[in-house]
């Protein structure tokens, strides 16, 4: 059964990477999107990992991921029949949603303004990196700027070293995420009086968002929260949190007080293999909690558990050392990779792996993550693979506008589309 939440709606898709999220989760959702790329093609399909490690339009595994289930037309916002076409079809949309820089869209006449004179209902989302005004409103916007700017680079990596990035992007997804939200919020407010608006999402705040409560540490504590890499302190306490394993790493909480008995059963497990000392079985290990770190006692006990811990947990894999931590009822999980995530039992049982069809791969299909959300009485619809480069063109410009054959013909000679 197709998604019926957003059937009927249509969003006109201008992003780039900062965005197709956005479009992604609204096609997801039951919406038409159509996503109005450059001539040369949106700049997702030439982001690397590529299937097979070989380039090209429609290889870009973030491309076949993020652009999946939308229809592409092409269309050139340097000319003036370019931009023609897209303000055409303002007119039969009610989203659009954009990622160019504060003012590019509003010089091509193609602002929110001058848009919304053509259709009132337009819901109009733009995504920047720094927002629509202030200092930074037109400074350059790539991932790794936005996370360092939003702060979150600085938690990240060990306290004696420099912060570090995370291997994936990561800012154009929180934007692109809460894009979706907001043209969502602006859709239920039209639904009520009938009047589209203009949303600025700014991709710097949200990823200030996902600091939570390090926000509040100056005001609160007056300390400024600090990279902790694999330690957790708190309390004046700093303790191990991830350990090496026979194939990786686990998290395990190694901490007595509040989580004594965990921690006692963990001793008499390590025990029973010979990896225990004599003063851990003998220790009252609710007496040693964060705050036994605050007199400094116990620091060579703790290192002492640490690395026999270790040790320990280097004799079995991940997934034994989980298996057994979950019967004992521990505080151990596994460090999962992408291989182990693909490999999830809890994700496969969910069925939150799906199989899409794709002419580029071996076999014809590929397998991506399914659905974000499970809905009761209007399912997400089945997945549809990625578009072709103006695969679309036809469709929706002769479909929809109602072009003649040698107007679009026209178009593409000009190269307008």
């Amino acid at each position: 059964m197709a998604c019926e939440l957003l059937n009927g709606l249509r969003v006109l898709d201008l992003s780039d990477e900062m965005g197709a999220l956005c479009g992604k989760i609204l096609s997801d959702l039951g919406a038409e999107v159509i996503k109005v790329e450059p001539p040369q093609g949106v700049s997702t399909r030439r982001i690397p990992p590529f299937l097979n490690d070989q380039p090209g339009p429609q290889r870009s595994l973030y491309f076949l991921a993020y652009e999946a289930g939308k229809k592409s037309v092409t269309a050139d916002l340097g000319c003036a029949d370019g931009c023609g076409l897209v303000r055409k079809l303002v007119a039969h949309a009610d989203f659009l949603v954009e990622s160019f820089p504060p003012g590019h869209l509003e010089q091509r006449g193609l602002g929110y303004e001058e848009l919304a004179r053509i259709n009132p209902r337009l819901i109009y989302t733009s995504i920047t990196g720094f927002g629509d005004r202030g200092p930074a409103a037109g400074y350059k916007a790539r991932d790794v700027a936005i996370w360092a700017a939003g702060g979150a680079m600085s938690l990240i990596g060990e306290a004696d070293r420099p912060p570090l990035v995370l291997a994936l992007p990561q800012a154009g997804l929180h934007a692109g995420a809460e894009a979706a939200v907001v043209s969502l919020l602006a859709h239920h407010a039209r639904a009520r009086d009938g009047v589209g608006q203009r949303a600025v999402v700014n991709a710097q705040a949200c990823v200030a968002w996902t600091l939570m409560n390090e926000q509040a540490m100056p005001v609160m504590h007056g300390a400024e929260p600090a990279r902790s890499g694999v330690m957790f302190r708190a309390l004046g306490s700093e303790r191990k949190l991830v350990f090496r394993c026979a194939d990786g790493h686990v998290s395990a909480l190694l901490i007595g007080g509040p989580l004594a008995p965990t921690l006692r059963t963990l001793v008499h497990w390590m025990a029973e293999r010979g990896f225990a000392a004599d003063w851990m079985l003998d220790k009252k290990w609710e007496e040693w909690g964060p705050a036994y770190f605050m007199t400094g006692k116990g620091t060579e006990e703790a290192k002492d558990l640490d690395e026999r811990a270790e040790r320990f947990f280097l004799t079995m894999t991940k997934r034994e050392l989980y298996s057994e931590a979950l019967k004992r009822r521990l505080l151990i999980a596994p460090v999962s990779t992408a291989a182990d995530i693909a490999a999830d039992e809890q994700l496969k049982a969910r069925a939150f792996f799906v199989e899409v069809e794709d002419n580029e791969s071996a076999d014809g299909k590929l397998v991506f993550p399914g659905p974000f959300a499970r809905f009761s009485r209007t399912p997400i619809g089945p997945p549809r693979r990625a578009p072709h480069l103006g695969e679309h063109n036809r469709e929706v410009y002769c479909g929809l506008l109602g072009l003649e054959p040698k107007a679009l013909s026209r178009l593409y000679a000009a190269g307008a589309i």
